[in-house]
């Protein structure tokens, strides 16, 4: 088993954070690299050097639990702790922790440490105690409130700029990956105590160079954020994935999702996203709805390729419309407004 070192004891440096875990910690609302309402609390118990306090949330293939263990100092660190569910692959377990281990970005979930204990593997991800973005959006909603657009495409800039690094990622070795997310939606778009923006959970990434990921045919991302590619089962690129950002766009500066929002019918949906129909509201800014068209357009040759190029048009938007907005001016922000 690794030592997490010196950047998971980077974790929880800072006042800011401190704070942060202690308010949460005893409010109940602690949110991490999973989408949950609530934490569960269990009865705490010893899972290799972690102590697990309570679980933060579930998939498919594993559970998110709040653990936290002594660093190198003495000092507690508090991680949220993937571990692998009985009965899931081990193999696509250990690809997202191998994964993990070749990234390193500012705007991407963190991994500190791998390992096994009474048979489960496990991750050790960095704690993120700022909530998860569709959280945000869903209380947003339930107070009847928007998403001020310099937060909103600062938000997407940084998203951008986490895809820009993963989908040009390279092995040790230097060979490029080929990756794709996959899996780009607003419950894996997570919230630091200082406001930074990243995106997680790799489970579904698929790799052009590498046996990782599900293989074609199969749509493994959240119904409404598939690109039209994903939903006929054709082989993705990460212009797949700009096009899930740009359905994150469009929720976030107008309120409300382009493709059947409130349908559970999977035909539906899936005919709305290959269609790509887009009802902007008529007051919405014209280079804002230009950028939208494109992102979301069904077709590859007319969509962006790149996060980069993505990125480009879209900060462009944001110099000329004077909307450039920091990862401060989000913490305070979310300070502000939601009393975080």
């Amino acid at each position: 088993m690794s030592d997490a070192g010196p950047r998971a004891r980077q974790v929880c440096d800072g006042h800011a954070q401190a704070d942060y875990l202690r308010q949460y910690l005893s409010s109940g609302k602690l949110f991490a690299t999973v989408s949950a309402d609530k934490p569960i609390e269990i009865a705490s118990r010893r899972f290799g050097r972690y102590l697990l306090r309570s679980r933060l949330g579930a998939g498919g293939m594993a559970e998110v639990f709040l653990a936290e263990a002594l660093d190198e100092g003495g000092e507690p660190l508090h991680v949220a702790l993937k571990l692998m569910r009985k009965g899931t692959s081990v193999e696509a377990f250990h690809d997202e922790a191998d994964l993990m281990g070749l990234l390193s970005h500012p705007n991407l979930v963190q991994r500190l440490e791998i390992g096994e204990a009474f048979g489960r593997p496990f991750i050790a991800m960095e704690l993120l105690v700022g909530g998860d973005l569709k959280a945000l959006m869903e209380e947003l909603r339930r107070r009847r409130q928007g998403l001020p657009t310099s937060i909103a495409t600062h938000v997407v800039l940084e998203l951008l700029k986490g895809l820009a690094y993963f989908h040009q990622a390279k092995t040790r070795t230097g060979a490029p990956l080929g990756l794709v997310h996959g899996d780009v939606n607003p419950a894996n778009v997570f919230f630091s105590a200082a406001g930074e923006i990243k995106l997680g959970d790799f489970g579904v990434a698929k790799s052009r160079l590498a046996n990782i990921g599900p293989g074609d045919g199969v749509a493994a991302g959240k119904l409404h954020y598939l690109s039209p590619e994903q939903t006929r089962g054709e082989p993705l690129t990460p212009a797949s994935d700009l096009f899930s950002v740009g359905i994150i766009l469009h929720e976030l500066v107008t309120g409300f999702h382009p493709f059947q929002a409130g349908s559970s019918d999977t035909a539906s949906v899936m005919n709305a996203i290959r269609a790509g129909k887009l009802s902007l509201p008529e007051d919405l800014d014209r280079a804002l709805a230009q950028i939208l068209r494109r992102s979301l357009h069904p077709g590859l040759g007319v969509r962006y390729r790149t996060a980069g190029e993505f990125a480009g048009e879209l900060f462009a938007y944001t110099l000329d419309r004077g909307l450039l907005q920091s990862n401060a001016g989000v913490q305070a922000w979310l300070s502000r407004v939601l009393r975080l």
